[in-house]
């Protein structure tokens, strides 16, 4: 009888933990297949653009992709089966961005040395053309323009002597000066470019959107208003995650090691801003209190998120509601 209970018990636990398990496990597999697809399109759009392609339309397409993933990771919980429509949505909207973008880079992997080295074969030849027929040419118009004028002699003792250049001399300038055009035009293929200084940019805005606009001291469980500005100067798409954490005075920072409140995930192209409203609300009343902004990316090499060394903060004292 004590066995059979016990069997009992042990099979009722099985009865429980398993669906849970499986909900689980279900549940952080529904955005999984999302997220990958929109980490091979990023890479796809990344390797498309160092090809020389134009890639912002399918940065905004993915960035779509990106926040559907994002929807269906909030909505796991709640709501699964809302949570797997919007994570298939966003898996084919990220799997056809990796179609196009393998496309892109193709054609501009064929095309843009064709047409480089076209222009400078163009440029070159039309120099040697030039160089060739020119002095004849010049001559000839300059025969038929001043074939009707007089002729002085000059006194051969006289010191000015004014600066001349032949026709063959101006000829030859022209295709030298043709010869470094055509350099230039391959320039951007033969050579390595040129990224300059790289570096990605992090602030956090006032609820007027300025630096240094933030409010002080708040009342529990009011909702605090702010901005987040991100810079992109890598010299290629990034795939940037902002994380944002709670903490006190006591928090280490740089990073912070505690679990974000709020993530804000988008693809943004080199040389672009993107502004975010983030809203906020603290429960708990408490001094020096900080809202923490830690600038994370995608790194295509570790195939993970990685912390960039870029964060801010908003020191706030937080008061308890008037009785």
């Amino acid at each position: 009888m004590k066995k059979a209970s016990k069997l009992l018990i042990v099979l009722l636990l099985i009865l429980i933990i398993v669906p849970a398990f499986a909900l689980a496990f279900g549940q952080s597999s529904i955005t999984s297949s999302a997220q990958d697809a929109t980490y091979n399109a990023y890479n796809a759009i990344v390797n498309a653009s160092s090809a020389g392609a134009d890639t912002n339309q399918l940065i905004q397409q993915l960035n779509q992709a990106v926040n559907l993933t994002g929807q269906a990771l909030q909505l796991n919980a709640t709501d699964p089966q809302q949570a797997q429509a919007l994570a298939d949505q966003a898996q084919t909207i990220a799997q056809n961005v990796t179609q196009q973008a393998i496309t892109a880079q193709q054609s501009a992997s064929n095309v843009l040395p064709i047409i480089a080295v076209a222009t400078a074969v163009t440029i070159i030849a039309a120099g040697i053309l030039v160089y060739v027929f020119g002095p004849k040419l010049l001559w000839r118009i300059w025969f038929n323009l001043r074939k009707n004028y007089r002729i002085k002699t000059r006194n051969p003792l006289a010191n000015n002597k004014p600066l001349v250049i032949t026709a063959e001399q101006l000829c030859a300038l022209v295709l030298g000066v043709t010869i470094i055009i055509a350099f230039f035009s391959v320039s951007q293929i033969v050579l390595p470019r040129n990224q300059g200084e790289q570096f990605s940019e992090l602030g956090v805005l006032g609820p007027n959107m300025k630096l240094g606009d933030y409010p002080s001291q708040v009342v529990a469980s009011d909702t605090i208003n702010l901005y987040v500005y991100v810079g992109n100067q890598m010299g290629s798409p990034v795939y940037y995650n902002i994380l944002v954490k709670l903490g006190n005075n006591d928090t280490a920072v740089d990073p912070a090691p505690i679990t974000p409140i709020q993530q804000f995930s988008q693809i943004l192209p080199n040389n672009q801003t993107w502004t975010f409203p983030v809203n906020v609300t603290l429960t708990q009343p408490g001094l020096n209190q900080r809202i923490i902004f830690e600038l994370w990316a995608y790194n295509q090499t570790l195939n993970q998120n990685q912390y960039q060394n870029i964060w801010g903060q908003v020191w706030l004292n937080v008061t308890a509601p008037a009785i």
